[in-house]
């Protein structure tokens, strides 16, 4: 197994895991627009769009930063920790929810320092690790339960 084959695994992951914020956010800030165009404020028209891109373009991109990370690091364990379940899923948990944090970053920047988004956003990290470790093997290619992992469509 190649190194370069275990990281596209894991972008693969993490793109699917940064869509999930993406979009959300990109639906609040949809609803957000359409509640400015109908109802006629005008209050943040120039920063509504930019924060939904930027909500929408920095949460996938933390996705393939995460998944790189992720697929990066399970590629240069060493074989005593890449063999044993438990400890590459700690691995694999503690490198996404790491990198994950960068999340909060674009969400505080396109909520322009939200509290609820980033809370809701710091509580969704343990998930984001959770999802990591119980995919790692699949990244690595030492299991096959998730097909979508492990085969290009």
């Amino acid at each position: 197994m190649t190194g370069r084959q275990v990281i596209r695994r894991g972008v693969r992951l993490g793109l699917r895991i940064g869509t999930v914020p993406a979009i959300l956010f990109g639906c609040l800030w949809l609803v957000a627009a359409a509640a400015r165009l109908f109802g006629g404020t005008s209050a943040g028209s120039a920063a509504g769009p930019l924060n939904g891109v930027t909500a929408v373009g920095g949460s996938l991109a933390v996705g393939v930063l995460l998944g790189a990370a992720t697929g990066g690091a399970l590629a240069l364990a060493p074989e005593w920790i890449a063999a044993r379940a438990a400890l590459r899923g700690l691995l694999a948990g503690a490198v996404a929810s790491t990198v994950f944090l960068g999340e909060v970053v674009v969400v505080a920047f396109a909520t322009e320092g939200g509290y609820a988004p980033i809370m809701f956003t710091l509580l969704a990290t343990p998930a984001v690790g959770a999802a990591a470790a119980a995919h790692s093997g699949d990244i690595l290619g030492r299991t096959h339960y998730h097909p979508w992992l492990s085969h290009a469509h």
